[in-house]
């Protein structure tokens, strides 16, 4: 027998808003160019060329003409979730029942999602080196980088990306965050600090030497993404029926001079 009431556009929708939650890294990124988030399709992000600044003597002034200058964000990231129900038709009529099949593939893409905005950052090629675990090194490793991006003129808000261990060295020094700012506790947002909003995540990269921390603005990195195909169906040798969808995404690092990666010496 078929599953003939699988309410594909809500659980669609459910896992998609349910994966902006808990997105810590993709949360600070700007999702100005959603476009056409399918496998394979390429995004063009569109911006403009810095015009000349000349000297007045009282001579004929040069206009120039504007340049147009692109980058492309290829959707190049798909993964799948697939899991058994037993019964999909009645799970979907006990409450609370759907929320936790969600549960359960909604982790997984949010982890390879976040994940693959760390190794951006770890790639990123403005590094502040922080040589050690102390709170002294911390604190100076994040002003500079602070610093860093102002004299690149990124004079903003930003936010500053750490592990739950630096965070445990760094926290006295942070500003706390109202209680009732709900929408920030849920973006991973532990305090401020000198008006960059702290934000604290278990998927920052490491490798056997350092974690990679970042200071950055929201428009440094560009992501796009969306739950492409959620279906369910029955299974061919057993009593019961299966869940199936497709996470696409992409993600660039778009200004690299708003990003400044913080190397932590472990």
């Amino acid at each position: 027998m078929a599953v003939t009431k699988f309410q594909q556009t809500i659980w669609s929708k459910k896992i998609q808003d349910d994966l902006e939650l808990k997105t810590k890294l993709v949360a600070n990124c700007t999702r100005a160019y959603e476009g056409d988030c399918k496998y394979a399709n390429t995004v063009r992000i569109l911006g403009v060329g810095e015009p000349t600044i000349g000297a007045y003597t009282g001579a004929d002034i040069t206009i120039e003409e504007m340049s147009d200058k692109d980058q492309l964000l290829l959707i190049d990231q798909a993964n799948y979730f697939a899991f058994e129900v037993k019964d999909i038709d009645k799970a979907q009529s006990v409450p609370g029942l759907p929320e936790k099949y969600q549960a359960k593939a909604v982790h997984g893409l949010a982890v390879k999602r976040d994940t693959f905005v760390a190794n951006l950052i770890k790639a990123g090629t403005n590094v502040t080196e922080v040589a050690g675990m102390t709170q002294d090194a911390i604190k100076a490793g994040i002003d500079n980088a602070i610093v860093a991006l102002r004299e690149r003129n990124f004079d903003g808000a930003g936010v500053i990306e750490i592990t739950p261990a630096i965070y445990n060295v760094f926290k006295n020094h942070l500003v706390e965050i109202k209680t009732n700012n709900d929408e920030m506790v849920k973006r991973g947002v532990v305090g401020m600090y000198d008006n960059y909003e702290v934000c604290m995540s278990n998927n920052l990269a490491k490798d056997d030497n350092a974690v990679y921390c970042a200071v950055r603005s929201k428009d440094a990195i560009a992501f796009a993404g969306q739950i492409n195909e959620v279906e369910a169906g029955r299974m061919e040798k057993r009593f019961s029926d299966y869940i199936r969808g497709l996470d696409t995404f992409g993600s660039k690092v778009i200004a690299e001079a708003e990003l400044q990666v913080l190397k932590v010496t472990l």
